[in-house]
């Protein structure tokens, strides 16, 4: 089997570019990996879990920051468009931030309240539009070096954000500053933003924001805020959920266990599936641009997906729980056991996620759409109903995964065919 997926990287462009990028995120990747068992001795579980609240937060609102403009950037058949949409998607990023910043400042109060943050989390409140610009205006950045297929520079910066965040942090811990983890995100996300902002000007970005221009041109796409956005916001809070869920049923420390299992689960989706997915929608869009098959790649993706995840679900099923408290520590076993139980749901969603770039690149996105508004009143339901402890919780939500998941592949799987109908 793995033979094939050998001839599968030597005949596919699109391999062979996603291997360009999914090297780059590896070598990103191990940078954290490598200090995550010194972090996680130098920050308590209620610190991570807290850092993990934080982040969470920030990836909510990111999700709608710029409308969703940014998976436009790879369609447009001209350049000028694609830099409108990347113009576009900053200034509306900017927008939001500033809308956050007001939110936060007018109801700090009933927040810290609502949601019994102490002083120094309170803090934190204000740190969250900074961070949604960057982090939201760094997509933007980052899909038009896919657009131009600059995948060794698209990997270049997520070793610099990585290398930068893991040193700050490590830093922060050693002098004993109990924000080192925030402060080191916020880091990371500056320089991703200034590295990336520079290499797409250095492949041609012409970043100069004229409103007649624009306009008609975030009109044209109009498709993505209107079906893609709010959708892909629910969808974002329905992967995130699960956090606040925990903190608010079993604690903070519960939380930072659940945070560590949830980091360790999603390193083969930001190895490979998330770099994977951003080549693959590059690819997929280029080939209905020349009205070319795409049911080929569909498949191959498809399984070489599948191939690569088995192993390391069935590592993690049988030493997870060992695993987690030799690297970490004892105190961090309970983490390996839920690692043992979200493998499952996990395994399905790193072969189907990059699949989802699919609709994007067909503009079905509304039937994206529908499956988000679904999978986030699945995840209502496991709000309303926890469980009794956090190991009931975590059986639920991997059930939950694998039906949803699979619906969502059996609707991908339509979309391609009802195209290739259309085609020929």
């Amino acid at each position: 089997m793995y033979q094939r997926i050998r001839q599968y990287f030597t005949n596919s462009g699109l391999l062979r570019n996603s291997a360009t990028l999914i090297v780059g995120t590896v070598l990103a990747q191990l940078i954290p990996i490598l200090f995550q068992p010194v972090l996680r001795r130098m920050f308590s579980a209620e610190e991570f879990g807290t850092a993990a609240l934080y982040v969470t937060a920030v990836g909510m609102l990111v999700a709608i920051a710029n409308l969703k403009y940014e998976s436009a950037i790879v369609l447009p058949e001209e350049d000028k468009e694609a830099n409108h949409l990347v113009a576009g998607g900053v200034l509306i990023t900017a927008v939001l931030a500033l809308l956050v910043w007001i939110i936060v400042f007018l109801n700090e109060s009933w927040i810290v309240r609502r949601f019994s943050l102490n002083d120094q989390e309170a803090w934190y409140l204000h740190l969250l539009p900074v961070s949604v610009f960057l982090v939201s205006s760094f997509q933007c950045f980052n899909l038009y070096l896919i657009r131009k297929k600059a995948f060794k520079d698209a990997a270049k910066n997520k070793v610099y954000r990585r290398t930068t965040e893991a040193a700050a942090q490590s830093a922060s811990g050693y002098f004993g500053n109990s924000t080192g983890l925030l402060l080191g995100n916020l880091v990371g996300d500056i320089i991703n933003f200034f590295g990336g902002f520079w290499q797409a000007k250095r492949m041609g970005l012409n970043f100069a924001f004229r409103l007649q221009n624009t306009i008609p041109t975030l009109k044209k796409y109009w498709r993505f805020p209107i079906y893609h956005a709010f959708p892909s916001l629910l969808n974002t809070i329905s992967l995130t959920l699960p956090v606040f869920i925990v903190n608010a049923a079993f604690g903070k420390a519960q939380t930072g266990q659940f945070d560590l299992s949830r980091m360790v689960l999603s390193l083969p989706m930001a190895l490979i599936s998330i770099s994977l997915s951003q080549v693959y929608l590059q690819h997929q869009a280029e080939s209905k641009r020349k009205k070319e098959a795409i049911v080929p790649d569909f498949k191959k993706v498809s399984l070489t997906l599948l191939l690569l995840s088995l192993p390391l679900a069935v590592f993690l099923l049988l030493f997870a729980s060992p695993l987690f408290a030799f690297v970490f520590g004892p105190e961090w076993r309970l983490a390996g056991q839920l690692t043992g139980v979200l493998i499952f749901g996990q395994t399905l969603k790193f072969v189907v996620s990059p699949l989802s770039s699919t609709l994007v690149a067909l503009q079905e996105v509304r039937f994206s759409a529908l499956w988000q508004i679904l999978y986030f009143a699945s995840m209502l339901w496991l709000y309303i109903n926890p469980g009794q402890d956090i190991q009931d919780f975590v059986w639920r939500y991997c059930l939950v995964d694998l039906i949803a998941y699979s619906c969502y592949y059996g609707l991908i799987y339509n979309r391609v065919n009802h195209y290739e109908k259309l085609r020929a």
